[in-house]
């Protein structure tokens, strides 16, 4: 029977997704998306050197991740990614111990409670548009 509804889906120009994954071919809304913002510490100080990474995103295609690291003023910004909506975790390391001003404890954030930005509509089709997601952490002292 589930053969059957797949290929009735495809037929239609949709697609089943798998049952372990999210990653779906033709017929999947997909979106573009950014992701920038500040880290500071509890006091509101910028922190230098915490890698962001990205944990459960579904990517539409193998196009990297959603990855940076601090700079001097705790900004960073990803590189732009096409995914299957905005979902997913981010996670905001500190690898360097105590030289960037302290040890600070590992943060996760869940995408979709961020706020959004849409800065360039779709194309009317599975293109649902590109996004600015802003993520503004406070990391708290191990």
């Amino acid at each position: 029977m589930r053969r059957l509804i797949y290929l009735l889906l495809g037929a239609l120009g949709f697609t089943a997704c798998s049952d372990n994954s999210m990653m779906c071919e033709y017929g999947t809304p997909t979106v573009q998306f950014t992701v920038k913002g500040r880290v500071t510490d509890a006091d509101g100080k910028p922190i230098k050197g915490i890698v962001i990474s990205s944990k459960e995103v579904n990517f539409f295609s193998e196009n990297g991740g959603l990855e940076a690291v601090t700079g001097e003023d705790g900004q960073f910004a990803t590189q732009r990614v096409k995914a299957i909506g905005i979902h997913g975790k981010l996670l905001f390391t500190d690898i360097d111990g105590a030289e960037n001003g302290g040890e600070f404890e590992t943060q996760t954030v869940e995408l979709h409670t961020l706020p959004e930005t849409k800065i360039a509509e779709g194309d009317g089709g599975w293109d649902m548009g590109e996004y600015e997601v802003t993520a503004n952490v406070k990391l708290k002292a191990k």
